[in-house]
């Protein structure tokens, strides 16, 4: 054997060619990320980062069960070591109904590459920093630092394999900045952050990404005390696509198999309101985890989850759908060459209503939530509860009153869904890859320093 590194293709065919030899059912999964990551401070680059990491994760099925490996070294020699891993591992295990390899047909045509990044320069790459950093600083005074600022791209390169005959490649890449400063006035500080994605570099706009950051920040300057009590509220786009994303573990079919969401049992059933229909899109051409195939190589396509309030679907890949009698939703998901294959979403997206912003404020009183936080430890997806650290406004009459001191939102998620009375016609993307639109709610339930008199 060679101790020459192979390249990813060479690798998926000579593993494929060692289990034919050895009938071994196998699937190759295999990865490249090359990626750029640069900081500013003080008109200087302060980080540059360049890094690629790439390398092969197996799964051997042998007498229905999975036995997994990796090995970021190409070699010959580790990838039989990997293989050999990968047989033994799965005779240590027990067997998993449904467990099988498939020939899925071709995916869709999906460009997410392009000519984006070609002969882009590093100098145009380190400049996007520098202009985060300067347009943030010389916005206004009141901007004493910009503690989160990144310009960051990648090329990806992701394969699927197995002896059953599958072969398949998709290349990617991205451009993504990043701007949250720190202002200060009469005591207080408070951030809050902007950004851009894009697969064409000459899209990205630092300049624009940065004032609207410190718009956002200085827009939480002066704020009081908040209310405590059960209030109406409006909940931005973004606060609902972080909620969206706290809670997308819902719609697993892992999660239902193992009796964890509260979803289960529930397909067919009005579980919010029949305003809000909910849809995975992996085909979004500028969604972040837009991919035409997924990780065991099913073939993406949109798929809705809840349509008009309804529960219509749960995410699958090959081996909970086999479980659940259904098919795979193209829904298999790796988070990286060592972890295992699980299930999850691509591209959330909650549909937009036909609600305009200025209707949807019009002559409202109570509480704007613009952010949340602490979902680690608040947000149980179980049983849907929440209990949030927040940001936000406290409107009267459709205006603006004034900005609130950090507060707590308590709930649950599908109570809150269910009590949407209007639901906006803008669609806000975030990078949590949840889009969402601005939602009117009848009553929120808000803790804060003081009731309100």
């Amino acid at each position: 054997m060679t101790s020459r590194q192979l390249s990813l293709s060479e690798a998926r065919a000579f593993l494929l060619q060692e289990a034919a030899e050895r009938h071994v059912k196998l699937e190759v999964y295999s990865s490249r990320h090359a990626s750029t990551q640069i900081q500013a401070f003080q008109a200087e680059v302060s980080e540059f980062k360049l890094s690629t990491r790439q390398g092969v994760a197996l799964r051997a099925l042998v007498q229905g069960a999975w036995g997994q490996s990796y090995s970021e070294n190409l070699s010959e020699a580790a990838l039989t070591r990997a293989l050999d891993d990968a047989v033994e591992n799965a005779e240590l295990v027990n067997a998993e109904q449904g467990a099988a390899l498939q020939q899925w047909p071709a995916p869709p045509a999906l460009d997410l590459y392009g000519e984006g990044l070609s002969g882009v320069t590093v100098e145009q790459k380190v400049n996007v920093a520098l202009e985060l950093e300067r347009a943030a600083r010389e916005a206004d005074a009141r901007v004493k630092s910009i503690p989160y600022l990144q310009y960051q791209d990648a090329d990806m390169l992701v394969g699927v394999a197995n002896t059953e005959g599958l072969e398949r490649e998709d290349r990617q890449l991205y451009a993504m900045q990043f701007s949250c400063p720190l202002v200060s006035e009469d005591g207080q500080n408070k951030m809050k952050e902007d950004w851009q994605f894009t697969r064409e570099f000459t899209q990205l706009d630092p300049t624009q990404t940065s004032l609207r950051a410190v718009e956002k920040s200085l827009a939480l300057l002066g704020a009081r005390p908040t209310p405590t009590g059960t209030f109406p509220a409006l909940i931005d786009g973004e606060a609902l696509a972080e909620l969206l994303a706290l809670y997308s573990v819902m719609f697993s079919g892992k999660f239902v198999e193992e009796g964890k969401s509260p979803l289960g049992g529930r397909l067919g059933e009005q579980i919010v309101n029949p305003l809000l229909t909910l849809l995975d899109d992996p085909l979004r051409p500028t969604g972040l985890n837009s991919r035409a195939f997924d990780a065991e190589g099913c073939p993406s396509a949109p798929l809705t989850l809840i349509e008009a309030g309804q529960l219509t679907s749960f995410l699958h890949n090959a081996d909970t759908a086999a479980r659940a009698g259904t098919r795979s939703t193209g829904h298999a998901t790796r988070h990286g060459l060592q972890s295992g294959v699980t299930v999850g979403p691509s591209n959330l997206v909650m549909q937009a209503g036909a609600t305009s912003p200025a209707e949807l404020q019009r002559d409202f009183t109570g509480v704007l939530l613009t952010g949340v936080s602490g979902g680690h430890a608040g947000a149980n997806p179980i049983t849907g509860d929440f209990s949030l650290e927040s940001e936000g406004f406290w409107l009267e009459n459709g205006e603006v009153a004034y900005p609130l001191d950090v507060f707590t939102v308590a709930g649950n998620i599908l109570e809150l869904l269910s009590d949407v009375e209007a639901v906006g016609s803008e669609l806000h993307d975030t990078y949590y890859a949840v889009s969402a639109p601005s939602v009117r709610v009848s009553k929120l339930a808000v803790a804060g320093g003081q009731a309100k008199g």
